[in-house]
C-alpha cells in the first residue's frame, strides 16, 4: 500500500471528510493523529480504527489557538517519530450578507481556514522535507465559484487555493508535494452549519440538510477521502501544485 507505515495528521477528524480520510488512511496502513474539540467524538473513532487493525490517537486542539499546530506536530512526531502526511481539513463557515459581515467573521474564518493550515505546515517542515512528505488542502468549490452570501468564507477558500500552489513552487526542491481538493456539496455537519446560518433555524437546516443528500450535485464524504488516499500516496508522486475539483463535474 503506497501509504502503508506512513504518519498523517488531519484536523477537522472527528466528523465529516476529516473522519473519513483518516479512517481511509488507517485502512490503508497510515498511522493517524486524529484532531479536533470533541474528545468523544475523537476517542470514538480512535477506537473503530484500532478495532479494525490500524493505528490512530487523538489530539484535542481548537485551531483558534496558535499554539495548536505546533502542539499537533509535537504530539505526531513525538508518539511515531515522523510525520509524512497533512491533511487540512478543517473549515468554519459564514453565510452573511454582505452589509452584516463582522471584523470578527474574517478573523475566525481567515485563522482557521487559512493561517491555522498554513502554521501547521511550516510547523512539520523538517518532518515533510526529511520524508518527501505530502500535503492535502480540503478547499471548496466555492474558491473557484461564489455562492450568493458567501463571500468570506469563499475568499478565504480562493486564498487557501492560491497558498497551497505557491508553497509548492516553493518547496517544489525540497521533495514535498502539496495539493488542493475542492470539494462540492459534500454531506457533513458543516453542510448543516451552513445551512444553519442561512436559515437561522436549526430544525430546517437538518431538514434541508438531509433532503439534500439525494440531489445528483451532493456527494460524501468518502469520495473526497479517496481523492486523499490519492494524493497522499506514491501513486500521484508527480502531482504537485493542483487544484482539484471534486464535485461531480457540479462547477461546470
Amino acid at each position: 500500500m503506497s501509504v502503508q507505515g506512513k504518519i498523517a495528521i488531519i484536523t477537522g477528524s472527528t466528523s465529516g471528510i476529516g473522519q473519513a480520510a483518516a479512517e481511509t488512511l488507517a485502512r490503508h496502513g497510515a498511522k493517524v493523529l486524529i484532531t479536533g474539540r470533541n474528545p468523544e467524538r475523537g476517542e470514538s473513532i480512535v477506537h473503530g480504527i484500532k478495532t479494525g487493525g490500524g493505528d490512530a490517537h487523538f489530539a484535542q486542539a481548537d485551531l483558534e489557538d496558535p499554539e495548536a499546530p505546533g502542539m499537533l506536530v509535537h504530539e505526531a512526531a513525538g508518539r511515531w517519530g515522523r510525520i509524512d502526511i497533512i491533511v487540512n481539513n478543517a473549515a468554519l463557515v459564514c453565510n452573511k450578507p454582505v452589509e452584516d459581515i463582522l471584523h470578527e467573521d474574517w478573523d475566525r474564518l481567515i485563522t482557521v481556514n487559512l493561517k491555522a493550515p498554513f502554521f501547521l505546515i511550516q510547523a512539520a517542515l523538517p518532518q515533510l522535507k526529511a520524508n518527501r512528505g505530502s500535503v492535502i488542502n480540503i478547499s471548496s468549490i466555492n474558491g473557484i465559484r461564489n455562492d450568493r452570501n458567501n463571500l468570506v468564507y469563499d475568499t478565504i477558500k480562493a486564498g487557501l487555493n492560491h497558498m497551497t500552489q505557491g508553497l509548492a513552487l516553493d518547496l517544489r526542491s525540497a521533495g514535498i508535494r502539496f495539493n488542493v481538493i475542492m470539494p462540492g456539496g459534500i454531506g457533513t455537519p458543516l453542510l448543516t452549519q451552513w445551512y444553519e446560518q442561512v436559515t437561522g433555524s436549526p430544525e430546517e437546516a437538518g431538514r434541508l440538510a438531509e433532503a439534500v443528500l439525494h440531489e445528483p450535485n451532493v456527494g460524501v464524504p468518502q469520495q473526497i477521502a479517496d481523492a486523499v488516499l490519492y494524493l497522499a500516496g506514491s501513486q500521484s508522486s508527480w502531482v504537485n501544485g493542483a487544484a482539484v475539483p471534486v464535485d461531480g463535474g457540479y462547477h461546470l
